[in-house]
């Protein structure tokens, strides 16, 4: 009994612990572009850092990293994605979306984030895309795919 007690209240506050975005521009892109459409989705200005570095080809090429580390600010980022988004993450099945660390991995669409509208990267499309990974927050005894599942039908 006091497991189950237990379990009821853990699943109704457990969520996202932390999350990162990485997206990559070359030379060409607008960087600048591509930093505001960040701040929008994370609900946080200058929050993107970037970094150079040469690529296997020769051209130099800007990586963009955005780190979360506040539970509310992390649930909040996956919160913005929007119910149609959560939608296809759900019907596209959050088994192959989880790994083996209980990191949930969704690439959304570059060239529509900048565009102002969030829109999942299509599997094997070629297109610009930005990766972004939310830790799980899971403990022993449950399972993370039911506990994103449970968070994103709540954010529907």
């Amino acid at each position: 009994m006091v497991s189950d007690y237990l379990s009821v209240v853990c699943r109704r506050y457990m969520g996202v612990l932390r999350a990162e975005w990485r997206v990559h521009a070359t030379a060409f892109d607008d960087l600048k572009l591509i930093a505001d459409s960040m701040d929008w989705l994370c609900n946080k200005e200058n929050c993107l850092e970037w970094s150079k570095e040469k690529s296997f080809h020769g051209p130099i090429m800007n990586t963009g990293l955005v780190k979360i580390n506040r539970k509310k600010v992390a649930l909040e980022c996956l919160k913005n994605l929007g119910s149609e988004v959560h939608r296809a993450i759900l019907a596209d099945g959050l088994e192959r979306r989880i790994d083996g660390d209980k990191n949930l991995h969704i690439r959304i669409s570059l060239p529509m984030l900048v565009k102002g509208e969030i829109k999942l990267a299509k599997s094997g499309n070629i297109e610009a895309s930005v990766k972004g990974i939310f830790k799980i927050e899971s403990y022993p005894g449950s399972h993370p795919k039911d506990i994103a599942t449970e968070l994103i039908e709540g954010m529907i």
